[in-house]
């Protein structure tokens, strides 16, 4: 499927400057940014939208993870060990930073 500004994750994303965009960029998920990053380097190719998801861009704490929902995730890490609670909890500083999933990461490492 070739990508369009109408299968982007962000609404009007030509309309948009750079930095409108880079600020948008931490509510995307991994895929999302990959398919971002796709459609920057085909058309404007700007550095600072370029540079933003480069910085985000990283390992999940586990497969799917950015498919789930915060609830989900904060129901997991409960019982995770501190090795992935400490991911979670990085991973979400980061990038989603969903208070839900923080709460619950933190609260597993004070255990």
């Amino acid at each position: 499927m070739p990508l369009t500004e109408d299968t982007l994750p962000l609404q009007n994303y030509d309309r948009q400057n750079a930095g409108a965009i880079a600020a948008k960029l931490t509510a995307l998920s991994q895929r999302e940014l990959r398919v971002v990053r796709e459609y920057e380097l085909e058309r404007e190719n700007r550095r600072e939208v370029l540079d933003r998801i480069a910085e985000l861009s990283a390992a999940e704490p586990w497969t799917g993870y950015d498919d789930q929902d915060g609830a989900t995730i904060a129901l997991a890490v409960a019982s995770a060990d501190t090795r992935t609670a400490r991911r979670v909890l990085d991973y979400e500083r980061g990038h989603r930073s969903r208070a839900q999933v923080i709460r619950a990461a933190n609260k597993r490492l004070t255990l």
